[in-house]
């Protein structure tokens, strides 16, 4: 064997050849990376020549075998080839179509299907043809080669020789055939399938991420090396035709591989393992004996093509209906298939079977209770028994809890943005229930909720939340101000709830930060102001309340920021503009030097993470060269940098913050936080996150079990002593009080 086991994808997908692969981002010589790929049985096997790929291939996908073993064992599993009524056995590689008589053809079985002339099953047909013609050791990546000397060539010379040393134009690889047989398919097909009619015009949707698609693979993979050239400059491993029986988990640390070409070997099972190839976009194991699908393939989301021509497979995991990216399915050639999905396949294509398994797939097992975390005085997690013993009557009186959940509203809830959501999950009425559910079996006295539809809050929140003993206030995003009246009711906002038990409303508050911004002469009115920050429509809605068990005032500024990364300055800018507001609103009743005394919340969804401008001004008051607002002009915010006077932490920072609170197949990180004034509060407790077990196998939210894309967070608050007010210097925020319609 003279030819390389993989190559680098390049430009329009073309590449050249590569010798044996390396670990990403790290440069390991040939030889040392062979005996560490060998293990333990590398010290009793001869020394292996590095700079042959062959024999590296050999090490890597073959095992820890003897030599003997080795040979032994291919003499074993060889393929077999049906000619006619023969069987060939070869003790060399022999993979269907190469190196067999010309007068005889290999026989395939082919699938019996109700109506074999869809266009569907048509493709199926024709590119189980084309892939057995590239049942050739090494095809894909000779093929890439060649057509890289093509485009190399001088003088427009295209007669270079193919991959079967044929002069003249090189014929389409599988891949490249898939691609031109979709998109003569009717485009409308997948929108008629899936449902989807939202416009992305809709005001409803405006300021929203509509999508959860990607670019194609190819432009995705040349936009990820410019952002970070020290990412692996090839993506796809041609391992076909080599007669591989099984495959070293080694090869499964090559996370950052977008194509795998297994086709034409003797795989009787790919291992579960393959889950951790989360780049994967192009898997071709055909020409194999799979009797099954791994369900671990349903984690790769990413994928696009599954060629699994030419098998044993007889059914296809549930599990396949994550694979919301997933356009074309081979399955012709495995001739016990599953009827039903045969049929399914032909009449409405490799979507229309993924919808089918994702729509009709049985309820997983629900995750465990998500487990409260307790911490002592000294801010240390203790184990609840300790917490309630060294719990006094004085603290249950100071004590209180607080909640923040952004819904997820139902015009954002689309079947275009959640294609890995079951429609049935996905339907509001399904939703509304579960979130109904969810925040009144946490019992938590202060609710707040963002992107809560403001006919919604009226109808449906407010009513059943009075009934449980709650008040509470709403405030619609600005742009409702645009729009007529039956539309502006469609518009979401953020609602707070408290307990009557416990807290009584004095005050409220709401900040528009674009009008805000606008209207006063302390914010410039630069080119960024006007062309990335006013035509945001974000606000706060602000609750004053009283405590009543303890006669504590509590300020809560319930938020939901932009949601764009490539904004993150206006992040910054709107929660500058609301640091700057409260300090107004608290300097009208207390002297400067009291403001940080005053207890403060300040929750929601802020689209920002840990390392953001947003995190990095809340957590140590100030932030002026961070590279969100670089080379941005907010006037004095960003010439002499945000900065605010209150003492505030993550509530979730003595833990670290949780592994994430919003989930979709492409980003999954902490955006939502609850912030505290700590010379006047002290967490006493955070709920923590969601079952580990569970999380490793969902590719997103919202589903059967979680109802949103974020999940709550909840902390236990007590106020400090020190943070009492005296009866001399009692707060009062009544003189300017405004009453409410929504309470």
């Amino acid at each position: 064997m003279n030819t390389a086991s993989q190559y680098k994808a390049q430009g329009n997908g073309q590449g050249i050849m590569r010798h044996a692969p390396q670990p990403q981002q790290t440069q390991i010589p040939s030889q040392y990376l062979l005996q560490q790929l060998q293990g333990s049985h590398a010290t009793n096997q001869p020394q292996t020549d590095s700079s042959n790929p062959s024999l590296l291939v050999q090490a890597l996908f073959q095992g820890p075998q003897s030599h003997q073993g080795q040979r032994i064992g291919n003499q074993q599993m060889q393929p077999h080839v049906v000619l006619g009524s023969q069987t060939l056995q070869s003790s060399s590689v022999v993979p269907p179509g190469q190196n067999q008589p010309t007068s005889q053809s290999p026989h395939y079985d082919t699938i019996q299907v109700d109506d074999p002339t869809t266009f569907h099953w048509q493709h199926q047909v024709q590119l189980v043809q084309m892939s057995r013609k590239c049942n050739q050791p090494h095809f894909y990546a000779r093929h890439a080669a060649v057509s890289s000397r093509k485009l190399l060539g001088k003088n427009g010379n295209n007669n270079v020789p193919g991959v079967d040393g044929s002069q003249g134009n090189q014929p389409p690889n599988l891949l490249e055939a898939t691609k031109t047989l979709l998109m003569s398919t009717d485009p409308t097909a997948e929108q008629a399938e899936s449902g989807e009619n939202k416009s992305a015009t809709d005001p409803l949707l405006w300021f929203k991420k509509l999508s959860n698609d990607t670019q194609d693979e190819d432009e995705e993979i040349d936009a990820s090396t410019l952002k970070d050239p020290t990412r692996q400059l090839w993506r796809a491993l041609d391992l076909s035709g080599q007669q591989l029986l099984h495959l070293s988990e080694k090869l499964f640390r090559y996370d950052f591989l977008t194509k795998l070409y297994l086709n034409g070997n003797g795989l009787t099972e790919l291992p579960s393992s393959i889950r951790q190839l989360k780049s994967l976009t192009v898997l071709d194991v055909s020409q194999n004996l799979l009797s099954s699908f791994p369900p671990e393939l349903g984690i790769l989301f990413n994928l696009r093509y599954i060629y699994a021509f030419d098998n044993r497979l007889t059914d296809i995991p549930y599990e396949f209906g994550n694979l919301y990216e997933l356009e074309f399915l081979g399955i012709e050639g495995n001739v016990n298939m599953n009827p039903e999905y045969v049929n399914i396949l032909a009449k409405r294509g490799s979507r229309g079977l993924t919808i089918h398994l994702r729509d009709n797939a049985p309820r997983p097992t629900p995750p465990k209770s998500r487990q409260w975390i307790y911490f002592s005085n000294d801010g240390e997690i203790i184990e609840e028994q300790e917490y309630r013993q060294q719990q006094t009557e004085d603290d249950l009186v100071n004590t209180f809890t607080m909640m923040t959940y952004n819904t997820l509203c139902q015009h954002y809830a689309t079947k275009k943005m959640y294609r890995y959501t079951p429609s049935w999950a996905l339907d509001w009425d399904y939703r509304r229930e579960r979130l109904k559910e969810q925040i009144l079996d946490l019992q938590t006295d202060i609710i707040c909720l963002q992107e809560v539809e403001h006919k919604t809050f009226d109808d449906f929140w407010q009513p059943i939340m009075l009934s449980h003993g709650y008040k509470g206030i709403f405030h619609v995003k600005s742009r409702a101000k645009t729009m007529k009246e039956s539309s502006a009711y469609k518009v979401d906002g953020c609602a707070t709830f408290y307990r009557t038990s416990k807290f009584q409303a004095v005050e409220r508050k709401h900040f528009e930060y674009g009008r805000i911004a606008m209207s006063q002469d302390k914010f410039k009115k630069t080119e960024d102001l006007f062309n990335r920050f006013l035509n945001k429509d974000n606000i706060a809605s602000v609750l004053i309340l009283e405590h009543i068990p303890s006669g504590n005032k509590l300020v809560v500024a319930n938020t939901h920021l932009h949601w764009d990364p490539e904004f993150n300055d206006v992040k910054t800018m709107q929660v500058g503009v609301l640091l700057d507001e409260l300090q107004a609103v608290i300097r009208k009743h207390l002297s400067p030097k009291d403001i940080t005394k005053v207890p403060l919340l300040i929750c929601g969804d802020f689209n920002s993470k840990v390392h953001s401008a947003v995190y990095q001004l809340f957590s140590q008051g100030t932030v002026d060269k961070h590279e969100d607002i670089v080379g941005r002009d907010y006037g004095k915010f960003t010439e002499e940098g945000f900065r605010h006077p209150f003492h505030l932490q993550s509530s979730y920072d003595s833990i670290g913050e949780l592994p994430y609170t919003n989930v979709s197949p492409t980003f999954t990180d902490v955006i939502d936080y609850i912030w505290y004034s700590t010379p006047s509060l002290s967490v006493k407790g955070v709920l923590g996150q969601v079952d580990p077990d569970y999380s490793k196998n969902i590719i997103g939210f919202p589903n059967a079990d979680f109802p949103s894309d974020h999940i709550p967070l909840l902390s236990t608050f007590m106020f400090k002593k020190s943070s009492a007010p005296r009866p001399d210097t009692r707060v009062d925020f009544r003189s300017d009080f405004r009453g409410s319609r929504k309470t």
